[in-house]
């Protein structure tokens, strides 16, 4: 007894002397640099990517299903490349001469995709593009494992185990805080300001990553001469890669083993062999998760476009992004993280509900597919909305009648009658589903429509279609007699991807001697110059939302306004009946009528799908792995986030759904096959025993005791 009190104030008394010199070592100043650089990094990185989906489909004219192609290729890469940021951080030139050099390369991505952004620079957009998407998912995969770990080297274990702790909530209260800002901050710069003679500004948005990127590696260049600098001292990877290896391929030379990993003993020491099996154990279970990550990583891409076809109207407020309601997520995760951890989890707990890590990754990854069905029956719902676009083999014609008189239309071919319709007074219509060619197009009104102008009551005209496109026809009068007259170009039905709605001015001056000006006045102007002699039709522009008063010249015509969404043909011409200018307004696509907060109880749902699922699943293997193993645990963890956007990129290029609720629909079933295969891994998984110097499982986020996780 005597012993064991001696041992006992021996440890207190080494403990003691362990606080004493903690609290005598200063903060090591160098990391202010390493956070500086981590915020700067983080802006740079999510402010481009926020808005990268809606910019390949807008400004580089991608469909959406190559947008979202190229957005989870270029986010496969930047989990890809963090494997080789390691191994040459290890191996070859150390932390710090890894992020700088790597810093370099990602600078230049960032200052491609702005130039590319540039349209007066007549550079190629597509290639310069990509190209910075490359360099720019090797820079930022290439420093992932290196700028963290960079700022552990700084603290001396054990005494500043507290500091350390610090750092580290520092560190990602940075990652939050950069993230969050440039989240708000790059969709509003690129949808409401204007630049090079755009109505948008895609390269400066662009281009403040890119300094805020420049700026970080100027930061972590800076602090060198306070750094303490550890030589490259070996990675991990290539043993552990190198054993499993050996051992494979003695297996199949059909050498007998208990387990097949004991083979690798005579070449490797044996803790690591015994620990390589621990971590196998654990791989097992993140079989299953890339269909996690392929739909939690879409909240960026069709999640994103899902929002661009939404109102974003707040009232007085203003307007809601599309490509901001990615906000919503690390948002909900601060709020959430310390809920699930103080409150609900001790809950669950009180039933026996929730208390092993693997029962709630499960419920998670249901979660995570029901947000998916969420997404999907709102998609069912907005579909009523959409732009109607002339699929492939099919064309349309737009009719706009400036008549104050019911017209009868016969649209006949080669073959016949086609089609015999009649459109009301002053009104816009829509003919569909034609196939693309040249028809003739009569035109009637009765005897009572304007008995005392018209003496010409019916006309022909030439129309021709073309495939996929709308072709506009305008029922006029000229003089005393109908005239339809087909617009050049074609009308566009296509919804703005931002906060906005589009216009197309179309307009019969009549015989004047000068261009007049048409004014759209509201808080900001637009300006049109309408052109005599001849029925015409301008191109379409992209209008702020709101009322407008409608000026031509000095005088008001009327009002009109423009929603979120809509296209609008505003018909500028004579009244027949008092031959005085008059405005029209024709909607060609109804606006966005579903409120883009819709969109919040996905989020919501997937958000809390991610604390339980991801943040459970991280701590849980980093738990059930030896300490030697963790840089393992953590490639392997950020490869799985790589091979989800592959599934993805598989199922965009696939094209296999009509529409994309169906495809929401087809994702969230899949979750729930994929949570079903890993409640059986789980079932069979045999925990790993924790010992003192392994990481345990916090109460809350997760658990200390796994000796029950296969009775699920």
């Amino acid at each position: 007894m005597g012993d064991l009190e001696k041992k006992r104030s021996k440890e207190e008394e080494v403990a003691a002397t362990g606080r004493e010199e903690e609290q005598q070592l200063p903060y090591p100043k160098s990391v202010f640099f390493i956070v500086g650089n981590e915020f700067c990094e983080r802006f740079s990185y999510y402010g481009m990517k926020a808005i990268l989906s809606i910019y390949l489909k807008k400004k580089l004219h991608f469909t959406e299903d190559k947008a979202t192609v190229i957005y989870h290729t270029f986010s496969m890469f930047c989990y890809f490349t963090p494997i080789f940021g390691a191994m040459i951080a290890d191996q070859l030139l150390g932390k710090f001469k890894t992020i700088v050099y790597i810093s370099i390369i990602y600078v230049l991505g960032h200052l491609l995709k702005t130039l590319a952004a540039i349209p007066t620079l007549g550079i190629p957009p597509v290639e310069f593009s990509l190209i910075g998407l490359a360099l720019i998912a090797i820079g930022t995969g290439g420093i992932k494992p290196c700028v963290s770990a960079f700022g552990g080297d700084q603290f001396k274990l054990p005494e500043q185990a507290r500091q350390l702790q610090t750092f580290f909530s520092i560190f990602y209260f940075s990652i939050n805080a950069g993230s969050l800002i440039s989240t708000v901050l790059t969709p509003a710069i690129r949808e409401d300001v204007e630049c090079f003679g755009d109505d948008t500004c895609y390269s400066l948005a662009f281009g403040i990553p890119a300094i805020l990127m420049l700026v970080a590696t100027v930061i972590i260049i800076m602090g060198k001469p306070l750094y303490k600098m550890k030589p490259p001292q070996g990675n991990i990877l290539t043993r552990v890669f190198g054993s499993i290896g050996y051992a494979v391929k003695k297996k199949m030379d059909g050498v007998p083993a208990a387990h097949w990993m004991d083979l690798a003993k005579d070449r490797y020491e044996p803790q690591l062999v015994e620990d390589v099996k621990c971590v196998l154990r654990v791989l097992v279970l993140y079989l299953p998760l890339p269909v996690w990550w392929a739909l939690f990583d879409q909240t960026g891409s069709r999640w994103t476009f899902q929002a661009t076809r939404m109102n974003g109207v707040v009232g007085g407020a203003g307007t809601i992004k599309p490509d901001q309601m990615q906000v919503i997520n690390p948002l909900l995760i601060l709020f959430l993280l310390p809920l699930f951890d103080k409150i609900l989890y001790p809950a669950f707990a009180k039933f026996n509900m929730l208390q092993m890590p693997l029962q709630r990754m499960t419920a998670g990854g249901i979660l995570t597919a029901a947000s998916f069905f969420i997404s999907g029956f709102l998609e069912l719902e907005m579909m009523k909305t959409y732009a109607k676009i002339p699929a492939v083999g099919f064309s349309e014609i737009h009719f706009m009648n400036n008549i104050p008189c019911h017209v009868s239309l016969q649209l006949s071919n080669g073959t016949g009658l086609v089609q015999e319709e009649a459109i009301d007074k002053l009104e816009n219509m829509v003919l569909r589903n034609l196939e693309p060619g040249k028809y003739s197009l009569d035109m009637e009104v009765s005897s009572t429509c304007l008995p005392a102008i018209l003496t010409k009551r019916t006309e022909q005209v030439e129309v021709m279609t073309h495939d996929k496109e709308v072709t506009a026809v305008f029922l006029g009068v000229d003089g005393g007699a109908v005239l339809p007259t087909v617009l050049d170009g074609h009308d566009d039905p296509e919804k703005d991807d931002g906060a906005n709605g589009r216009i197309k001015v179309v307009y019969d001056m009549g015989k004047l001697e000068k261009s007049t000006n048409l004014t759209l006045k509201s808080d900001k102007s637009y300006s049109f110059d309408l052109q005599p002699n001849g029925v015409y039709g301008s191109n379409y522009s992209k209008i702020d939302t709101g009322l407008y008063d409608i000026m031509m010249d000095d005088a008001k015509l009327g009002n009109i306004t423009i929603d979120q969404g809509g296209v609008y043909s505003l018909i500028v011409a004579r009244d027949p009946e008092t031959n005085i200018h008059r405005s029209l307004t024709h909607t060609l696509t109804t606006p966005n009528s579903i409120h883009i907060l819709w969109l919040f109880p996905q989020y919501f749902v997937i958000t809390v799908g991610e604390i339980m699922f991801s943040v459970t699943g991280l701590e849980f293997s980093y738990s059930q792995a030896p300490d030697s193993m963790k840089s393992v645990l953590q490639a392997a963890w950020l490869l799985t986030v790589a091979f989800g956007n592959i599934i993805v990129i598989i199922v965009a290029e696939a094209k296999a759904f009509n529409d994309q609720a169906s495809e929401f629909f087809m994702f969230a079933c899949l979750m729930l096959v994929d949570m079903g295969i890993f409640m059986w891994l789980a079932w069979r998984y045999t925990p790993r025993f924790v010992g003192s110097r392994d990481i345990p499982m916090k109460n809350g986020v997760a658990n200390t005791n796994f000796k029950n996780d296969t009775e699920m």
